[in-house]
């Protein structure tokens, strides 16, 4: 019996001598993207975070931690992963399988506190040479909530002023993704150039007002307008050099803004906006990512892409719609079941179906103000070559610029296959984007008689 006790004394040492070596940082790869646990022991209670540098999350919480000698096996059930490891036997690395949807295998070796970092030189630090304050306009019954930079008055002039879109999906006044906030950037280099900037959460985001399930880029478009309008009458500004400035989608809703309001808008830029009918823009850039990818589409998918997009484009009844897409894709196998559900819920819901039917080439001609627009020859969301030339021939004064290595988001990459991983580059937004932005801005501003600077 003394000897059974003594052998399960040392048994239980062995296992809190092995559970040990588990605490600490442990890093490793899942298809290129390098991931790092953070596992703490808290009075014999393990826990543990994930942190996903080049994707910009960092501790996430996970909900199961369990170690048993020298296993261990981690959960995060809001992601649907898990993780299954075991401690190799000098204890310099954990092998194991990580399972998100598909089981990879996954080895894990020491790592530090750095590893966990998400590394962005370019995200603004004080000083700050300007003002910034919190505010709130309206538009109708929506309240949506912004950060207004102001420059330092020189002189008692007022500044010209620029309001900022987001892109596609909710997101927030930075338009922050992957640990990037490049309207954050853009504020910051705006403002430090002599220029105010107006950036505004979307609906449902931070302090603004949830919207509704029906809202599409027409409805966001109105926000921008509320916005100019909001900007245009606040002190410090000239509201005669009031311009806007979207991102992706955010850039057509800006050439949108600038085509209704022609007497308020004293300039646009787009940055990577489309600027043809969305059903084209979609069927390119299903092509793009094919041939990103290493692969052209087959005949087959090609004419199956095409024939999805012209029934949005045309088919206004959903559930005709709806059975016409999954015909489609079933007999193209283009997914499976579960994956052809997805897809026919996202393709026909409101924003996405308003998206595909929405002619930019209709806005183009009323646009009276000075047109930048930009994009770059790596971005496989958005095509250059289609949506510059659009723009060229709707606009014959606008400016336009190709940058030869930059993807959607502007980041600078030794390689097209780099630049597809946002996450990864350090670069929030080439700096000579920056400068081009801030160029245009006050060239054209300069080109303006100012008004009398508000005082209200």
């Amino acid at each position: 019996m003394m000897r059974t006790l003594y052998f399960a004394i040392f048994t239980l040492c062995c296992v809190a001598i092995h559970a040990a070596d588990f605490v600490g940082y442990w890093k490793g790869e899942v298809m290129n993207l390098p991931i790092v646990f953070h596992i703490t022991n808290h009075d014999g209670q393990y826990s543990a975070t994930l942190s996903s540098p080049s994707q910009g999350a960092v501790d996430i919480s996970c909900d199961k931690t369990i170690i048993s000698a020298d296993s261990i096996s981690i959960e995060i059930t809001s992601l649907g992963m898990r993780y299954d490891g075991v401690m190799q036997a000098d204890g310099k690395a954990i092998s194991g399988t990580f399972v998100q949807g598909m089981a990879l295998s996954l080895t894990l070796t020491p790592a530090t506190a750095q590893d966990a970092v998400v590394i962005r030189p370019q995200d603004p630090k004080p000083p700050f040479i300007y003002n910034a304050r919190e505010v709130t306009f309206a538009n109708g019954d929506i309240t949506l909530a912004a950060t207004l930079t102001t420059p330092a008055p020189l002189f008692g002039s007022s500044s010209p002023a620029v309001v900022l879109v987001t892109g596609s999906g909710a997101q927030n006044r930075d338009e922050e993704i992957m640990g990037h906030r490049p309207f954050a950037v853009i504020a910051d280099f705006l403002t430090r150039s002599g220029i105010a900037v107006l950036r505004y959460d979307d609906r449902g985001v931070g302090g603004s007002s949830q919207g509704k399930p029906t809202d599409t880029s027409l409805d966001f478009a109105t926000d921008a307008m509320a916005a100019v309008k909001f900007l245009k009458s606040q002190p410090g500004i000239n509201p005669a050099a009031v311009g806007i400035l979207g991102h992706s989608e955010g850039g057509s809703i800006a050439l949108i803004t600038a085509a209704s309001m022609p007497d308020d808008i004293a300039f646009a830029i787009s940055l990577a906006g489309v600027a043809v009918k969305g059903r084209d823009a979609m069927i390119e850039q299903n092509h793009m990512i094919a041939r990103a990818s290493g692969r052209e589409l087959t005949a087959d998918i090609s004419q199956a892409v095409n024939n999805m997009f012209w029934a949005i484009d045309t088919i206004t009844d959903n559930a005709a719609l709806e059975t016409k897409i999954r015909e489609i894709m079933t007999k193209a196998a283009m997914h499976n079941s579960s994956q052809i559900d997805q897809s026919v819920a996202v393709m026909t819901s409101p924003w996405y179906s308003a998206f595909i039917r929405l002619d930019m080439t209709k806005y183009l001609p009323l646009i009276k103000c000075p047109v930048l627009a930009l994009n770059g020859k790596w971005d496989i969301q958005v095509s250059a070559e289609q949506n510059l030339n659009a723009i060229k021939q709707a606009i014959p004064t606008a400016q336009t610029v190709e940058y030869p290595r930059l993807n959607h988001m502007f980041q600078e990459s030794a390689s097209l296959s780099q630049s597809l991983s946002y996450g990864s580059i350090q670069q929030t937004i080439s700096p000579t984007v920056l400068s081009d932005i801030a160029n245009f801005i006050i060239t054209t501003s300069k080109k303006i008689k100012s008004t009398p600077q508000n005082t209200h």
